[in-house]
């Protein structure tokens, strides 16, 4: 349900620098400047800072263009971010011991996501199931994961969608089609 912690740590190495260079670029929390670690980052300021880059991905093309450190593998990881990325409203609809199960409410396509280093069970813990939330999921190595922020409604969802989103998952799953990579299909 989540990353090994090598692979949760190379995200966030490569994930941390991108945030920090579009804080700065837009001088958005200059109080966050040379983030370096996701440790204490306060996620609702964190929000801000990936809602700007959600916005224009072409910061990912600067971001790369600009950088020295990043190896041609680092390179190709971020931009399959920008190619990617999904941000959508989802409907959590269960956890599977390989991730849970997101239903895109624009789509209705539904996605296996890994957490990073808490499970989505964790993030979500306390919540009624099935769970609307809003994410970006992303591409990382050979699974789908979210950015770092799935921020949840906490509504309940009535009898008559919580039915839908079940039986859009069985469909999905009947039918092969629930999506393990976002490389799978272009959105």
């Amino acid at each position: 349900m989540i990353l090994t912690n090598n692979d949760a740590k190379y995200f966030y190495d490569l994930w941390i620098p991108l945030l920090d260079y579009v804080n700065k670029k837009y001088k958005i929390l200059p109080e966050l400047y040379g983030m370096s670690s996701p440790a204490g980052l306060p996620i609702q300021k964190i929000a801000i800072i990936t809602n700007k880059l959600w916005e224009d991905t072409t910061l990912i093309d600067e971001y790369i263009s600009s950088s020295d450190s990043l190896n041609q593998n680092d390179k190709a990881q971020i931009m399959m971010w920008k190619d990617y990325s999904i941000h959508d409203k989802f409907i959590v609809d269960r956890h599977l011991k390989d991730g849970s199960i997101f239903i895109s409410l624009q789509t209705e396509k539904v996605y296996l996501v890994k957490g990073i280093y808490s499970s989505i069970r964790e993030m979500l813990e306390g919540l009624p199931m099935p769970q609307v939330v809003m994410a970006t999921l992303i591409p990382f190595k050979d699974a789908i994961i979210h950015d770092g922020i799935v921020m949840p409604y906490g509504v309940t969802l009535g009898k008559n969608m919580s039915d839908q989103s079940k039986e859009i998952y069985r469909s999905a799953k009947t039918n092969n089609e629930i999506i393990k990579s976002v490389t799978q299909e272009k959105p």
